[in-house]
C-alpha cells in the first residue's frame, strides 16, 4: 500500500509539472500573491484516455480509489492538492464533478477542510454533489478559525516595486473594484510587510517605491485565530479587512468585514438560542423528532429547578396556611427579581462574548450592578409599598413585600454577574445554561427572604 501511495503522489506531481510550466508567466510576475489555498482544479488533460474503453470496471475503480485515499494521511492529500496549479489557457474554475468525486471518498472533516480553501460559490456546488453533504456542510459552516472566513484571493504588491509598475500590474490584472479595496505589501517570499490604500498608491509620485508609501502598522491574525477575536480586532481598529498570515508571517488570505457581519449575526443567534435551551438548528417548519430531542433535556432540567423551588416553598407551608395573604405577593417578589437577573445576565454574557470584560473585572461589575440594583430597587419598592398599602391597608405587610423585593433584587444582580463569569472561568459557555441557574437562584432566594421575613414579622401581620 505504501508503494501504491508513492506512485499516485509521484504521478500527480509529475503531471502537474507541465501545468506549472504553462503558468510560469503568471507565477513569475504575480499581481496577486499565490497561496496554497487559491482556487484549483483536478482536471488533467486525459482526452485520449477518455476515448478508450476503461481498463478497470467502475465499481472496482471506486474501491481502489477508496483504498488509496485511506492510505494517504490528511497532510499528504492536502500536499498533493496544494501542488495543483491552474493552466494558463484554462478558465479559472474548479471542476465541480471531479472534485465532488474525489471528496466523496474522503472523510467529512478532510472534505470540509479542503473546501474552506475554495470560494463559497464553488464550494457550495461541490457540497451539493457529495453523498454526505449534511455532515460536510455543517463542518464547513462551523469552521472555528480565521481560515474558515478568509478569502485566499488577496492582492499583495512587492515592496521593491516602483509605484508606476505596481499600478501597471493592477491595471493588467483584470481585478474588479472590490478586489482592489484591500491592498497589502509583501516581500519576495510573501512575508507581510504592511498595507496601502489605492488612493495613496494612485496619487503618489510614480518614481517612488511601494515601501515608501505603505503603512507598516498593519494588524493581522494567524491561521486558526478565533473568529470572535478577528471580529473584535476589526471593530477595535475600525478595519474593513484584516490579513491572515501563517506562523511565519507569510500572507495567506484576507477576511472582509462582510464575512464577519454574518459571523456576528450567527453568534448572536446561537447565544440567544442557547439561553433558552434550544439549538440554532431548530426551525419552525422542520422535523419534529430533532426538535423534540434538542428541547426535551432542557425542559427536564427546568422541571428539576422548579421542583427544587417547590420543595423550598413547602418548608414554609405552615406560614402560608396561617397567613394566606402572603401568597398573593410571592409571585411579584420572584418575578421582578427574575426579570432583573435576566437583564444583568444578558448584558454580562454579551460583554464576555465581545471581550469587553474578563473575569478580572468581576469586582468592578459587582459594585456597578449592586449600585444599579439599589437605585432600581428603591424606585420599584416605593411603588410596590404604596400599592400594597392602598390595596390591603396593612403597613407591615407592605413593608415586608417591599423589603423582600429589594433584597431579592440584590440577589438577582449578584447572580447575573457571578454565574456567567464563573462559567467562563471554568471554560464553559456562559450562554448555555446561565439563564436557568439565575432564575432558580432568584426563585429560591425570593421564597426564603420573603417567607423568612414573614416568620420574623408574624406578630405584626
Amino acid at each position: 500500500m505504501d508503494l501504491s501511495n508513492q506512485i499516485v503522489k509521484e504521478k500527480l506531481l509529475n503531471e502537474n509539472s507541465e501545468l506549472e510550466l504553462n503558468s510560469q508567466e503568471i507565477i513569475d510576475d504575480p499581481s496577486i500573491v499565490n497561496t496554497n489555498n487559491v482556487s484549483f482544479q483536478l482536471s488533467f488533460e486525459e482526452k485520449d484516455l477518455d476515448k478508450q474503453a476503461p481498463l478497470i470496471p467502475k465499481k472496482e475503480e471506486n474501491l481502489i480509489n477508496q483504498q488509496l485515499l485511506d492510505g494517504l494521511s490528511n497532510k499528504e492529500l492536502k500536499e498533493i492538492i496544494s501542488h495543483i496549479q491552474l493552466r494558463r489557457d484554462s478558465p479559472a474554475l474548479i471542476n465541480i464533478d471531479q472534485m465532488a468525486s474525489v471528496l466523496n471518498d474522503a472523510s467529512p472533516e478532510l472534505a470540509a477542510e479542503i473546501l474552506r480553501g475554495i470560494d463559497w460559490a464553488h464550494a457550495s456546488q461541490i457540497i451539493a454533489k457529495i453523498r454526505d453533504r449534511s455532515a460536510v456542510g455543517n463542518l464547513y459552516r462551523l469552521s472555528p478559525g480565521a481560515e474558515g472566513l478568509m478569502k485566499a484571493e488577496v492582492v499583495g504588491l512587492r515592496s521593491e516595486w516602483p509605484i508606476s509598475h505596481a499600478l501597471s500590474v493592477l491595471r493588467k490584472s483584470g481585478l474588479n473594484s472590490p478586489d482592489l479595496q484591500n491592498l497589502f505589501v509583501v516581500d519576495k517570499g510573501g512575508l507581510l510587510l504592511g498595507s496601502i490604500d489605492l488612493p495613496d498608491l494612485v496619487f503618489s509620485d510614480p518614481r517612488k517605491h511601494v515601501r515608501d508609501v505603505m503603512s507598516i502598522n498593519t494588524v493581522s491574525v494567524e491561521l486558526g485565530t478565533d473568529r470572535e477575536k478577528c471580529a473584535r480586532l476589526m471593530e477595535t481598529h475600525g478595519l474593513r479587512a484584516i490579513p491572515v498570515v501563517n506562523n511565519s508571517g507569510v500572507l495567506q488570505g484576507v477576511i472582509s468585514i462582510e464575512e464577519l457581519v454574518q459571523v456576528a449575526e450567527d453568534e448572536a443567534t446561537e447565544d440567544m438560542f442557547k439561553m433558552v435551551g434550544m439549538s440554532i438548528q431548530d426551525r419552525v417548519i422542520g422535523p419534529l423528532k430533532s426538535s423534540f430531542k434538542r428541547r426535551l433535556p432542557w425542559l427536564a432540567i427546568n422541571l428539576g429547578t422548579v421542583l427544587l423551588a417547590g420543595f423550598v416553598l413547602s418548608l414554609f407551608s405552615s406560614s402560608l396556611t396561617r397567613f394566606s395573604v402572603l401568597a398573593i405577593f410571592l409571585p411579584v417578589v420572584m418575578g421582578q427579581a427574575g426579570i432583573a437577573g435576566t437583564q444583568t445576565l444578558t448584558l454580562v454574557v454579551r460583554s464576555l462574548a465581545l471581550g469587553d470584560i474578563t473575569t478580572s473585572d468581576t469586582r468592578k461589575i459587582l459594585i456597578r450592578e449592586g449600585i444599579l440594583a439599589l437605585i432600581q430597587g428603591f424606585c420599584v419598592t416605593v411603588l410596590l409599598f404604596g400599592v400594597v398599602l392602598l390595596w390591603k391597608s396593612e403597613l407591615f405587610l407592605a413593608l415586608l413585600v417591599a423589603t423582600a423585593m429589594l433584597l431579592n433584587l440584590f440577589v438577582a444582580a449578584a447572580g447575573g454577574v457571578l454565574v456567567p463569569i464563573a462559567m467562563k472561568y471554568f471554560k464553559m459557555d456562559p450562554a448555555s445554561s446561565s439563564a436557568v441557574v439565575v432564575t432558580t437562584m432568584t426563585d429560591i432566594a425570593g421564597i426564603v427572604v420573603y417567607l423568612g421575613l414573614a416568620n420574623l414579622m408574624v406578630a405584626y401581620i
